[in-house]
């Protein structure tokens, strides 16, 4: 048989094995091979180890499936599923995957300054509630994977997505911008010269050396994971919001759940900006980034929750996450703290001055952020206070479905 006779030949279940990998991509190859190619008893096992309830999708990076630093809820979307679904996503580096080790501060400035022609006409989505100001901006360096729609959802209900695993990419990267190009970062005055700093993933002992004889533990999670804004327009991925978006928060790592408040049908979601590890509190611009092979999520639609949430929010096996985003850092702090303290209330009946009380002697408040306009606290709620037989059904990892 000839090579080209070859090439053109499909396996067995009749896909053709070029297109497919095209369109597939590198981080769902492995899972979408075996979907197609492999016994129904390892199928089983996959579907099993995600924790799969309904519908598996792969939703992998390419320049049709993401966009570039922006939000803009005019963009049809790149993948339909139904509430209950699972999508393994692959994320991208910043730039559209151009930074790749090698590339120097120079290279990160001249591509982003094409990104910023590209997107000249994206703002800072303007809110009283974080105190943004429209501002233009141009679209962020982050590459943002979707949206995806998801069927059912619809403005008022809040998007339910559990961060069932994450797989890290193999490498990752650090900078400070050169301050004369964008005067970013907390001490930007300090270190006007910008510089790149790439560093290797050992994902089998889940660290990186940071220098000879140091090393920095890997706690992956999405720096940005979020939904389509309410008002038409493209909107600049830097501050975090209303909408989830550029949270940088370093606890919602895999086994983590996020509640995203919906504002247009179908939700948008997208997610990108890959963190490998962080302090509580970015302070340079980034944190250790990079891609995900995959993320892999479950959306659920909720209906239920318009009583008790009305901001993002997120649940650990060990905590409630409050989050508050405003261009002010003490206003951010009363936002967490406002959110923690209705939550109390809500959910578990603490009258509201005593959850005030409750807050200042068992509630962690971290700095998620330092750099994103709208400033990042959150506050941390331990499920293991609560001990009482009647308040077990509420430490559940899930919002309990409610009444």
């Amino acid at each position: 048989m000839s090579d080209g006779k070859k090439d053109r030949k499909k396996n067995s279940t009749g896909i053709d094995r070029r297109e497919f990998l095209k369109y597939v991509g590198a981080a769902g190859t492995a899972f979408a091979l075996s979907e197609v190619v492999t016994p129904k008893k390892a199928r089983a096992v996959e579907a099993k180890k995600a924790d799969i309830a309904g519908k598996t999708h792969i939703l992998a990076f390419n320049e049709k499936t993401a966009t570039e630093g922006f939000w803009d809820n005019s963009l049809p979307p790149v993948l339909n599923i139904k509430s209950g679904d699972t999508v393994y996503i692959e994320t991208a580096t910043h730039l559209m995957h151009k930074m790749k080790p090698g590339a120097d501060i120079n290279d990160w400035m001249n591509w982003y300054k094409e990104v910023i022609a590209r997107t000249e006409e994206t703002y800072i989505f303007p809110d009283e509630t974080t105190g943004a100001k429209k501002l233009k901006r141009g679209g962020g360096h982050h590459t943002l994977t979707g949206p995806i729609y998801i069927e059912d959802a619809e403005p008022g209900d809040f998007l339910q997505v559990e961060i069932l695993e994450i797989e890290p990419g193999d490498y990752g990267f650090n900078l400070n911008p050169i301050t004369s190009f964008m005067k970013l970062g907390l001490l930007a005055e300090d270190y006007p010269d910008g510089k790149v700093r790439w560093y290797h993933i050992d994902r089998k002992e889940m660290n990186f050396e940071f220098q000879p004889g140091v090393k920095v533990p890997v706690r992956p999670f999405p720096g940005t994971i979020g939904v389509e804004l309410p008002e038409p327009g493209m909107w600049s991925n830097v501050p975090p919001g209303r909408h989830g978006g550029n949270l940088d928060n370093k606890d919602l790592v895999q086994g983590t759940v996020l509640y995203l408040p919906v504002w247009v049908k179908g939700a948008g979601f997208k997610t990108g900006d890959s963190h490998f590890a962080q302090g509580h509190g970015e302070i340079n611009l980034n944190a250790l980034e990079g891609y995900f092979k995959t993320i892999t999520c479950r959306f659920t639609v909720r209906k239920d929750l318009k009583n008790l949430l009305d901001w993002p929010m997120a649940s650990s096996p060990t905590h409630w996450i409050m989050m508050g985003f405003h261009t002010d850092a003490i206003q951010s702090s009363k936002m967490a703290a406002r959110q923690a303290i209705n939550f109390l209330n809500k959910h578990y009946g603490m009258d509201k001055m005593e959850a005030y009380a409750f807050c200042s002697q068992a509630v962690d408040f971290h700095v998620t952020q330092l750099v994103d306009y709208t400033i990042g606290i959150h506050a941390m709620i331990p499920k293991d206070c609560f001990v009482g037989s009647q308040y077990a059904p509420k430490n559940a990892l899930l919002i309990p479905k409610q009444g």
